[in-house]
């Protein structure tokens, strides 16, 4: 028996594939074999750390014994995929849930209610809430999210900086800081925009940042917030729905989705905060970083998964 997880083959930085990955890396450190397949032969994620067991699709032959895991985004071709093997949808953006679908009204099965899928994971409250409410029959198991503290570490003397990611929310990030610098808040302070680097690149700049803008629309969780938090940011801006459970008010500065002006006067005021009083701002970004630590532990993540698969490979 072998548990396969699917995954695209996109050497991009995305959270999603980093959690495939570690997905079957928990697997076989625990006895469970378990490997990534990938399309194209030879082709590896390498923007982060890993030596991840890889199978290519061209030499992977499934029997009924084995397991198929499928990410959400593959959306209404998932039964189709392997058909008459067991599979579990890996669903880490419930708001991509019903991607590909017209917008006609039809009969058919979905995904979720087919035959071939035997259980959904998703990875916030709100992502259960979603799954729950629109197929109530279909077994859900939710897991936590781990942070890696050797990789999101909190421990530099931090910078007057502000880091974003603009390939989430560009559009808002253009208009949140343009506003903010066109009314001159922005004067000693630098802005650091988070593409195209390498996982430990990413954390590096967390570390010495002071605020992260958090930028999430429609997240399943919404990781680049929490790993900002884990590096002892002070996060501003939306929770993005999945980051709704760690988006705290007392280490944070959540703002209601979409308000742009509101997004601007919450940075505004850290920004007054930093100025007049640092150690209140800096206790916060503390607070953020223990939080994350306990709530969002690598060991937690492990239990769930292994909790998970020893449950389902138990039943059959």
């Amino acid at each position: 028996m072998t548990i396969c997880v699917l995954c695209p083959d996109e050497n991009k930085p995305s959270g999603g594939a980093k959690k495939l990955y570690r997905h079957v890396d928990v697997l076989n450190r625990n006895g469970l074999s378990a490997c990534i397949i990938h399309q194209t032969p030879g082709f590896r994620c390498t923007w982060f750390d890993n030596d991840t067991r890889i199978c290519y699709s061209e030499n992977v032959q499934l029997t009924p014994a084995d397991y198929l895991v499928v990410p959400e985004i593959f959306g209404p071709i998932i039964p189709k995929i392997q058909p008459g093997i067991r599979k579990v949808i890996f669903n880490q953006g419930c708001y991509l849930t019903f991607r590909g679908y017209s917008l006609a009204k039809k009969n058919d099965v979905p995904p979720y209610r087919h035959p071939d899928i035997i259980a959904a994971l998703v990875v916030s409250d709100d992502s259960r809430d979603y799954l729950q409410y629109v197929f109530p029959e279909l077994r859900l198991f939710r897991l936590h999210y781990g942070i890696d503290p050797s990789v999101f570490q909190c421990h530099r003397h931090k910078k007057r900086q502000i880091a974003f990611m603009p390939r989430r929310g560009r559009e808002d990030a253009r208009q949140v800081i343009n506003i903010l610098n066109y009314r001159g808040s922005l004067r000693g302070l630098e802005l650091v925009p988070i593409e195209d680097m390498t996982e430990r690149e990413v954390a590096s700049v967390l570390d010495e940042s002071l605020l992260f803008l958090s930028l999430s629309r429609a997240e399943g969780f919404g990781l680049p917030a929490a790993e900002a938090m884990a590096c002892g940011c002070v996060v501003v801006g939306f929770h993005g729905m999945g980051g709704k459970e760690y988006f705290r008010p007392e280490h944070s500065h959540p703002v209601a989705q979409g308000e742009i002006v509101g997004f601007v006067r919450a940075v505004e005021k850290v920004i007054d905060l930093m100025d007049k009083n640092p150690e209140v701002l800096a206790e916060q970004g503390r607070m953020a970083a223990s939080f994350i630590r306990n709530a969002y532990s690598l060991q937690r993540e492990e239990a769930d998964i292994v909790q998970f698969w020893s449950d389902t490979v138990a039943n059959g």
